[in-house]
């Protein structure tokens, strides 16, 4: 019954769709024959106006029409029974476009470049000419200028032409165009569009030659109706109906939205559809009604195997223990991992009290009292409870460390039960314990290191200070007694203990940093920097260095004595491997760069290759012979260790010949 009906109503649609269409195609022809008439009316006011007006040039030959009080006259009544639509323009031979009545000796405009103006000066189009739409140079409005040619008399003009407002032809055509959304046009019969209301942008001007509507359609044919989607012009689909005028080179059309045609028929589709669905739902819901009462009861029953199948798979593959107990503090259901870590698989303990089985004992094997049991007492309030380093019972009477959350059942405001997921945690237990003896041992590790420091700067440098000593002694008692290779052997000696003695100490003092200094707090680094160049004053004024900086450095979080030692090794350095040329330039600056400071101290000295970008920060490495410079390569590898210590890094840009900029990148 259903399908018949519906079978009824597309039957019905489709018809009364063809009809409508047809109709309106009707409709167009109708009002595409008015407007030719409208059309025709219009051009041929225009062409008598130009012809009654070079008759009079014509038979006045030595009057000026711009002029002469009688012309004048007539063109008034000429615009007169135009109804205010055709005015009349003079045109001169070179071009000037004057206005009737003229209002000075000066043309108003240079036209000589309009076609309607060339086209009279041109065999195969002189005579009575409608032009492309222009934007007059003196109104600034679209017009349409249909022109004529002066073949005696008429002294200077050489041509004139009715200039139509598009503005003012647009109110009559508005009365005829369809409703809300239909269209009027005049094209000439080359495709350029003359004139459309609504203008709509970009139409007036513009050439449908070429189109699909153009090649199949209106040139082709007199008159005819037909589709349009409608992206020649740029707007919605419409139905177009054209007509060719029989006395001028020009095409009409009129177009309706096809929306705007099947207003109607879409209306009385949507009252046929809304009546068959009414018809179709109170069928379908009476069956749906037999149908529903046939299979709720199935339905029900499914969703509950469902549900029942869910519950039972999410608690078998938890990996947590989940158990449930009722208001008396029995186990009412309990999932594999909670027997299993409870030591109760193989045992039907539905019914058995959690707490006595369980929970009965703390871990030092006191009476668990179950006044004093959380999760009892979350039977008693309902609420939920996170308990941590609580104690288990396995079956065998070892413990199992567990955290663990309860959380109370309330049906009809009345706790029925709880339900308690907990987890093993005996290896985290065991893990803190490892990280405690690692702790502990790193603390007696650290005491080992400072009392190998101690050893180093005592016991080993004794031996050093005894050899350095006894060649001293060998020099001052013996040196006369032996050659020069003798004596500079001495001294190799004497400078490789006093060299061994350095090592040690700046050995002992690298082993020391972060192990001996100060707890970290907030130092000025302004301050840092003052500390610094006093303990160097004397070598910045023997090198005649200039040291610049912010006047604002920022304060950071470290060791004021580290981090005087940072920028004294730095600027030292800076001082040390200053080019022989030219007096030593330090800068300090400091950026903010988001949750760091970049502090930069840069020099205008040596240099060196970015090969050795890396090296210069390891002990002991030296990139030039003692004989050049001297030290021991330890203080760049002491600055790195004490800023990589406050959370930083160290990095290094150079330029052999031009310079070094070494950056501390410090968090804020």
């Amino acid at each position: 019954m259903l399908l018949a009906l519906w079978a009824f109503v597309g039957y019905w649609s489709w018809s009364q769709h063809q009809k409508v269409l047809a109709s309106g195609e009707a409709m167009l022809e109708q009002l595409t024959s008015a407007v030719e008439e409208q059309t025709l009316r219009l051009f041929k006011q225009a062409e008598t106006s130009l012809v009654v007006t070079r008759h009079w040039i014509a038979e006045h030959p030595d009057q000026d029409p711009g002029t002469a009080p009688s012309y004048m006259s007539l063109a008034d009544s000429l615009r007169a029974i135009s109804e205010g639509m055709l005015d009349i323009r003079l045109v001169s031979k070179d071009g000037g476009l004057f206005y009737v009545p003229k209002r000075g000796p000066k043309p108003m405009a240079d036209v000589s470049d309009r076609d309607y103006v060339k086209a009279q000066s041109d065999p195969r189009h002189r005579g009575l000419y409608i032009g492309n739409p222009v934007v007059s140079r003196v109104t600034g409005k679209w017009g349409i200028p249909v022109s004529l040619p002066i073949d005696q008399g008429g002294g200077d003009v050489g041509v004139i032409f009715v200039a139509m407002e598009l503005d003012r032809i647009g109110k009559t055509f508005e009365a005829e165009r369809p409703k809300p959304n239909g269209a009027i046009s005049i094209m000439r019969s080359d495709g350029t569009f003359l004139f459309r209301v609504p203008a709509g942008p970009n139409i007036i001007g513009q050439n449908i030659a070429g189109t699909p509507s153009w090649d199949e359609q209106i040139s082709v044919a007199p008159r005819g109706t037909y589709y349009s989607d409608g992206s020649a012009v740029g707007t919605a689909p419409k139905l177009v109906s054209f007509l060719r005028l029989r006395d001028y080179p020009l095409i009409v059309t009129v177009a309706s939205e096809v929306d705007s045609l099947l207003v109607p028929w879409r209306r009385e589709s949507y009252t046929l559809i809304g009546l068959a669905t009414l018809v179709s739902i109170v069928t379908a819901v009476l069956a749906s009604v037999l149908l529903g009462a046939m299979k709720s009861e199935e339905a029900a029953l499914r969703e509950t195997e469902i549900a029942h199948r869910d519950s039972q798979l999410i608690l078998s593959s938890a990996g947590e223990g989940i158990c449930g107990i009722d208001s008396s503090g029995a186990i009412s259901f309990i999932n594999p991992a909670a027997r299993k870590m409870l030591g109760l698989l193989g045992e039907d303990v539905v019914g058995l009290n959690l707490h006595a089985i369980s929970h009965h004992s703390h871990p030092d094997g006191r009476q668990y009292a179950e006044a004093d049991c959380p999760i009892l007492r979350t039977l008693s309030d309902g609420g939920i409870r996170d308990i941590h380093g609580e104690t288990f019972w396995h079956r065998n009477g070892t413990p199992l460390p567990v955290d663990l959350v309860v959380t109370g059942v309330v049906e009809d405001g009345k706790v029925s039960g709880g339900v308690l997921v907990f987890h093993d945690i005996g290896e985290r237990i065991k893990a803190e314990r490892r990280l405690e003896a690692q702790a502990a041992e790193l603390a007696r590790s650290n005491a080992d290191l400072e009392q190998f420091a101690y050893v180093a700067s005592h016991d080993l440098r004794e031996p050093l200070r005894q050899v350095a000593s006894y060649v001293s002694l060998l020099e001052r008692r013996y040196a006369a007694q032996l050659d020069q290779d003798g004596r500079d052997f001495i001294i190799f000696a004497r400078d490789g203990a006093l060299r061994m003695n350095q090592l040690i100490i700046d050995l002992l003092e690298f082993s020391r940093i972060g192990h001996q200094s100060k707890p970290p707090e907030q130092v000025t680094l302004a301050r840092v920097v003052d500390d610094a160049c006093a303990n160097l004053a004397s070598h910045i004024e023997d090198t005649g260095a200039r040291i610049s900086r912010d006047d604002e450095l920022p304060r950071i979080r470290g060791n004021q004595g580290d981090l005087v030692r940072v920028f004294q090794n730095l600027i030292g350095n800076a001082l040390k491997y200053r080019d022989p040329g030219r007096a030593p330039d330090i800068s300090i600056t400091a950026l903010r760069d988001g949750a760091v400071w970049v502090i930069t101290i840069s020099d205008n000295g040596i240099g060196f290759e970015a090969q050795f970008y890396d090296k210069i920060f390891g002990i002991f490495q030296r990139l030039h012979t003692r004989d050049k410079f001297e030290g021991t390569g330890i203080g760049l590898a002491i600055c790195k260790k004490i800023v990589e210590g406050m959370g930083g890094r160290i990095r290094v840009d150079s330029t052999p010949g031009e310079g070094s900029r070494f950056s501390l990148v410090i968090p804020a």
